[in-house]
């Protein structure tokens, strides 16, 4: 019994020690880095939500936070589970109207829509269409048919083609990622509503297009939105709804993700529940 009591003195003296030691001499970088790096794989693994996550950000510094977070986004983008940290809007200093500039207004409609699309030279692309010796994608159409709705397979403009559709890196890659490291413009790949606008930490500043019959496009990693589309507007095919950029919560070039996505959005997992398609399976409209 005494051996006991005395255990339970010395714990209690060596707590108040370390409470005291730890408030006048904080624990070292060298020892608090490493204990920051484990935390987004325990987060991962015991699912730990926002709120547990808001209370943990108290404990850490904004860069140690900013860290955990993108790791956690990583690990479950490796685990092929979507993100789903979601916000209306993103970053304020993402969401600036985008003006419309005097050599876009010179373009109009279908004449934006680039009669050749190429590979990105010096880039291993993967999944790559047949291209000619100049990185030419052979038998490009800048517009196809899908389910009778005319879909723009690039609907930028000075980009090439740095990724395409299909299995990448052990998992599937939904879209077609187009290039441009000075950014530019992004258009509506056909006349539809836009039925989602937001910030995804996976998918950064997106807009989701609804064509009719079944068929969306979805344009992701926009720098900004163009001030006219909002929900529920009506955008026309050609028509600039934003700039190419590289928004989401991790480190990535400027391009456009841009997916073409089939089905009933009226599912429980709503745009992420269509079923993803490449815009090279469909001939060419018209």
């Amino acid at each position: 019994m005494f051996g006991f009591a005395r255990g339970f003195l010395w714990a209690g003296l060596f707590i108040l020690i370390g409470w005291l030691g730890g408030s006048l001499y904080p624990a070292p970088s060298a020892i608090v880095a490493p204990l920051a790096d484990r935390l987004p794989a325990i987060a991962a693994r015991l699912g730990i939500d926002d709120l547990s996550m808001s209370r943990l950000s108290d404990m850490l510094s904004a860069d140690q936070f900013a860290r955990l977070r993108r790791e956690a986004s990583d690990l479950a983008a490796a685990a092929g589970e979507s993100i789903v940290i979601e916000r209306d809007e993103g970053p304020v200093e993402q969401q600036a109207d985008v003006p419309v500039s005097a050599a876009a207004t010179n373009v109009s409609g279908l004449a934006v829509f680039e009669n050749a699309l190429r590979l990105c030279p010096r880039m291993s692309v993967a999944n790559a269409p047949a291209a000619d010796a100049s990185l030419n994608v052979r038998n490009y159409a800048k517009l196809v048919a899908v389910n009778g709705v005319a879909v723009a397979i690039n609907p930028t403009r000075g980009a090439c083609l740095s990724s395409a559709f299909g299995a990448r890196n052990g998992r599937m890659h939904k879209g077609l990622d187009l290039h441009n490291g000075d950014g530019g413009p992004v258009y509506a790949g056909g006349d539809g509503v836009v039925i989602e606008r937001k910030y995804r930490d996976d998918y950064g500043n997106m807009l989701l297009i609804d064509h009719g019959r079944g068929v969306y496009t979805r344009y992701a990693h926009l720098s900004n939105f163009a001030n006219d589309v909002v929900l529920g507007a009506h955008v026309a095919a050609g028509q600039q709804i934003g700039l190419m950029g590289n928004t989401a919560s991790y480190q990535i070039p400027i391009h456009l993700h841009y997916e073409l996505l089939l089905g009933d959005y009226a599912n429980p997992r709503g745009s992420f529940g269509l079923i993803p398609h490449s815009p090279f399976e469909y001939p060419r409209a018209g």
